[in-house]
Formats: structure tokens, C-alpha cells, sequence
């Protein structure tokens, strides 16, 4: 195992080598609600488009983690983002709704990089300091998330296509930068040839510690999916003033949606400033004082606690004080699971079970999406977020019932006295 002090090198650079690329994806999540509007699209349809890209990478996720075992991780992460480039060059391009579905299709098949990244950190930490690497990709996604909205919504006022075409440019960058720089983590055995498949993902959910913490992850990304995706609908409908949109979204013209799209980028920002700073800083301290099973505790419960305020909020600083608990129960969340199911993953099949628990995320972005964009157009605006909120509540009582069983032999020292 490489030891911490010569693990900081390949840990530097694959920080930047995936907010390069996070940084892209920052972009163009958010415009995608506000363009899909200007191009007709109903509330459900921007659940599919958020779902298709969801969708191949459920599919796919698992086959790049194997695909990383076998081959290596560097070639699987510059490949992937050669392709997410292309994907970022079709958005950028895109003047209907196929077109978007198209780019959101080829980025989902390619977006094998945060999965093999996590798989990458597993390869060049001690099991001790596994959360606190996995906190990096949180890091790396906060900030990402940070400046991408508002890079991508300022963009915009430039060309509707501007914000596609620089993310193609940060992801090939971003190829050419991991070429250069990235070298292939040394792990202990290579994986077998054989293909990741269903035998696997039986064996995964009989194993009780990797069955909960894959239901944990997705319940949680399915409810910030909701929010991720419905959060600049459900402003431009209950507050559009804010937005300086002088009437609800589904009677806005194209001109006053486009315009809406830097100030949804600035909000979007705020969450990824607080997410990054809890999963690239305080989970180095929290973690040893309190423990995985713990946080993974808190983190759901205090998300939960944050869509529950948006979704019932009566005013726009009431959704903003539930924003900014948000990212603190995200942050928290997931540098623990990830951290806690590297540690109960075979060590030879790091990426392949990385790769599972993307598949599941995808399948949560995939089914949160939906979801959301049925409960928006039959419910009302609020219903996505509280319904999210309840989903997370679930999802605080399974993890205590993990630590019951599991807590003392997965947890800090401290935490499990």
C-alpha cells in the first residue's frame, strides 16, 4: 500500500483532474431545467432528460469500474473525459429538445469518472484514511458545482451554446492535463478478466453491510436529485420575482427564462461553496472524532431537515436558510458511505464495487428526476421536496439500524467506545 506521505502527489492531481471536469458538469447541470423550458418542454419531459443521462450511466457505471480493474484506472478517466467533451460539444450545439436528450445520452455513457476516481483514491490510501480521500471527489464535485453554475449562467448571456462549448474545452483540458500528469496507482492484485455482472450484484446485496450502504446512497442522491432537479422550477413558480421573472415560468417568454439562468447559477453556487468546504475540510476532522456509521447518521437526517424547510418555506429566506443546511448534510453523507464501502469492498474489486454504487446513484438520479417531475406537475411545486424529505428521513433510520449491527467494527476509534 502506497504510504500517505508519497500518496499525496496522485491524490493532488486527481483533485484537479476531476474538478477540471466537475467544473464542466457545473455548467451545464443547472441550465438544463432553464433550457429545456425554452425549448417547451413539460415538467415530466425534464425528468427525462435528467434521467437519460441517469440512465446510461446505470447501465454503464459498472462496466468502466471493471473495465479500470483490469486495464487501470488512468486510461478509463482520460477516455471518459475525451468522450464527455464531445458530449459538452453536442449540448453546445443543441436547438431542440432530441439534441439535448442526445447530449445528456453520450455524457451519461461516458461519465464513468467519478466512479473510477473513488476506485483510484481506494488504490493510494490506507483503509484508516479512506474517507477522508473519498472527501476530495466531495471537494472536488463542491467546488465544481460552486463555480460551474455561475460560470455556466454568466455564459450565457454570451450564446445560449456558449456554456457547452466551454465545458468541452475544461473536459478536454482537463484529458489532456490527467495524459500528462496522472500515473497508474500500483494495487496489490490485479482483478480477474471476468465480467462484472449480475452474480456480483446478488453477492453484494446478500453481504448485509454492502447491501445497506448501496440502499443508503441511493435513497440519498434520489432525494438530492429531486432537489437538483427541480429547484430552478420550483423558484420560477412560487418566487419569480426573484428570478426577475415578471409571471410564472409556464407563461415566461424565452427572453425572461434565458434571463433567469445566471441568477439560478449564483443560488446553485452557494450550496456547492458550503457542500465543499464540509467534504474537503471538517470531514478530515469529523471522521476521527466521530466515526463513518455516525456521520453517515447525521448526514442524511440533516438533509432531510433542509429539503423539509425549502419545501414548506414561505419565503425566499426561509429557502435560502434550507439551502445552506443542505450541502452540510450532503457533505457529511457521502465521503462516509463511500469511505465505509470501499473499506467492506474486496480489494481487488475496488472499482467494480465503486462502480456498483454509481450504478446505484445513477439509478437514484434516474428515478429522482422522474419522480420529482411528476409530483411537480400533479402536486404543486412544494410536493417534490417534501416528499424528498421523508425519503431521507427513511433513510436516517436504516443507517441507525447499520450501526447497530455493524457500527463498531467500521467506525473511528473513538466513535466506537
Amino acid at each position: 500500500m502506497t504510504a500517505p506521505r508519497t500518496a499525496r502527489s496522485p491524490l493532488f492531481f486527481i483533485f484537479l483532474t476531476v474538478f477540471i471536469d466537475l467544473l464542466g458538469f457545473g455548467i451545464v447541470l443547472p441550465l438544463l431545467p432553464v433550457y429545456s423550458k425554452a425549448h417547451g418542454a413539460s415538467d415530466l419531459t425534464l425528468g427525462l432528460l435528467f434521467a437519460s443521462f441517469s440512465g446510461m450511466q446505470f447501465l454503464f457505471a459498472p462496466m468502466w469500474g471493471r473495465l479500470s480493474d483490469k486495464i487501470g484506472r488512468r486510461p478509463v478517466l482520460i477516455g471518459g473525459l475525451l468522450g464527455t467533451a464531445v458530449s459538452y460539444l453536442v449540448f453546445g450545439l443543441a436547438d431542440s429538445l432530441p439534441w439535448l436528450f442526445a447530449s445528456r445520452i453520450a455524457a451519461g455513457f461516458f461519465g464513468a469518472n467519478v466512479s473510477t476516481a473513488q476506485a483510484y483514491i481506494a488504490d493510494v490510501t490506507t483503509p484508516e484514511n479512506r474517507a477522508r480521500g473519498m472527501g476530495l471527489i466531495g471537494a472536488a464535485f463542491g467546488l465544481g458545482f460552486t463555480v460551474g453554475p455561475l460560470v455556466g449562467g454568466e455564459l450565457t448571456a454570451l450564446s445560449p451554446g456558449m456554456p457547452g462549448f466551454f465545458a468541452a474545452g475544461l473536459s478536454l483540458v482537463a484529458a489532456i492535463f490527467g495524459f500528462l500528469k496522472l500515473t497508474e496507482p500500483s494495487r496489490g492484485r490485479r482483478a480477474s478478466a471476468r465480467v462484472f455482472g449480475f452474480g456480483q450484484l446478488r453477492a453484494a446485496l446478500s453481504d448485509g453491510r454492502i447491501g445497506i450502504l448501496l440502499a443508503l446512497s441511493f435513497l440519498a442522491i434520489f432525494a438530492f436529485s429531486c432537489f437538483e432537479s427541480m429547484f430552478t422550477n420550483f423558484g420560477l413558480a412560487v418566487f419569480p420575482d426573484v428570478f426577475h421573472v415578471p409571471r410564472a415560468i409556464s407563461d415566461a417568454t424565452f427572453q425572461e427564462v434565458m434571463r433567469a439562468a445566471p441568477i439560478a447559477g449564483r443560488y446553485l453556487a452557494a450550496v456547492g461553496v458550503i457542500s465543499a468546504v464540509i467534504q474537503g475540510g471538517l470531514i478530515r476532522r469529523l471522521v476521527p472524532r466521530f466515526g463513518e456509521t455516525r456521520l453517515a447518521i447525521a448526514g442524511p437526517f440533516l438533509l432531510g431537515l433542509a429539503l423539509l424547510v425549502v419545501g414548506v418555506a414561505p419565503s425566499w429566506g426561509v429557502v435560502i436558510a434550507g439551502c445552506t443546511l443542505m450541502p452540510v448534510g450532503f457533505g457529511l453523507n457521502n465521503p462516509a458511505l463511500h469511505g465505509l464501502l470501499s473499506r467492506a469492498s474486496p480489494l481487488d474489486e475496488q472499482g467494480a464495487y465503486l462502480g456498483m454504487n454509481q450504478s446505484f446513484a445513477s439509478l437514484a438520479r434516474m428515478a429522482g428526476p422522474l419522480s420529482a417531475g411528476y409530483l411537480f406537475q400533479s402536486l404543486g411545486p412544494r410536493s417534490p421536496f417534501v416528499a424528498a424529505a421523508l425519503v431521507l428521513f427513511l433513510a436516517t433510520a436504516i443507517a441507525l439500524v447499520y450501526r447497530a449491527r455493524y457500527g463498531a467494527s467500521f467506525s473511528g476509534a473513538r466513535a466506537a467506545a
